[in-house]
């Protein structure tokens, strides 16, 4: 089935190495196709209705507008060029120029949902002239928002084939593996940790529920328990059918994380991670929730973080 990936782009370092990190880390493949979206700032309204009263306004405006066109068709031709060179064929890119509507973020979830893209990736942050493009908040809230698709946030360029995946014994957590080996696949050396927190009532409840309850502490620990073995058993056998072999999948697991977004954060930066990864759902509504993934983005463990739908 054919994927599609939208690259949200600006001409600054951290668009250039969300496109540089796209290209290096999913694999080569027939079906798999990417678009450079660049959206322009927009013209105030202002401007528009008034700079044809007198004809040196109008002339300066259509400067203006000409000039910032000129500069998006260079962004985009630059880093379709920077994607060419580091092995996507020409044939499987797209480059997309558009004005802004109703602000970044909106542009870009809308345009996402309209193309049916599989995966938004984008800088953590970068700049216009005089203007935040992608503003923190603008990856914050396309996070956030991006309920149906696949959300990758790129902070810096990595060589690092180190990825981190934080799993629970959940369907969406089987997805999210799914998701990252359709990504990887099987041509390139890489090393998967799949880390799980053990859960605690305070997860869930206060901190004095779980002290007040401990044989109910103790009953979700061990349940806990043989659900991870099952779900690691069916783990492994993705990791089999794709051909990829046992020595590259690791099994880690926090049995003292009180905060889940404090363990993963630590493991990441502990383990020098090039790519977290986590499920947008769990089974623990404590774990991957949208609160989660907005401290991780805010905090970027790692060069480049996923948030899976």
């Amino acid at each position: 089935m054919k994927k599609k990936i939208l690259i949200a782009v600006g001409d600054c370092s951290h668009s250039r190495s969300a496109v540089k990190y796209a290209a290096a880390i999913t694999q080569p493949a027939k079906d798999l196709t990417y678009t450079l979206y660049n959206i322009q700032a927009a013209i105030p309204g202002i401007l528009m209705e008034e700079a044809h009263k007198t004809p040196e306004c109008e002339a300066e405006l259509e400067t203006l507008i000409r000039e910032r066109d000129n500069a998006a068709k260079c962004t985009v031709g630059e880093l379709k060029t920077l994607l060419i060179e580091n092995g996507v064929p020409e044939t499987h890119i797209d480059v997309m120029v558009a004005p802004m509507e109703y602000g970044m973020a909106k542009d870009i979830l809308d345009q996402a949902e309209a193309g049916e893209y599989d995966t938004i990736v984008l800088g953590s942050k970068g700049l216009t002239p005089r203007r935040d493009v992608f503003v923190g908040t603008t990856a914050t809230k396309v996070v956030e928002h991006a309920l149906k698709t696949s959300v990758w946030v790129v902070d810096e360029y990595t060589d690092s084939r180190n990825i981190l995946v934080a799993v629970d014994a959940s369907q969406n957590s089987l997805h999210v593996l799914d998701h990252v080996i359709s990504t990887l696949g099987t041509k390139r050396r890489f090393r998967v940790v799949l880390f799980h927190v053990r859960p605690y009532l305070s997860h869930y409840y206060s901190l004095e529920c779980e002290r007040n309850n401990p044989h109910l502490q103790r009953l979700i620990q061990d349940r806990d328990r043989q659900r991870m073995e099952d779900f690691y058993k069916q783990a492994f056998d993705r990791f089999e059918k794709a051909g990829i072999p046992d020595h590259q999948v690791e099994i880690k697991t926090n049995e003292h994380g009180y905060d889940i977004s404090t363990a993963i954060l630590e493991e990441a930066r502990r383990g020098a991670y090039g790519t977290v990864v986590i499920g947008r759902r769990g089974e623990r509504e404590a774990f991957f929730t949208g609160r989660i993934a907005m401290r991780l983005v805010q905090k970027m463990p790692s060069p480049a973080l996923w948030v899976v739908a």
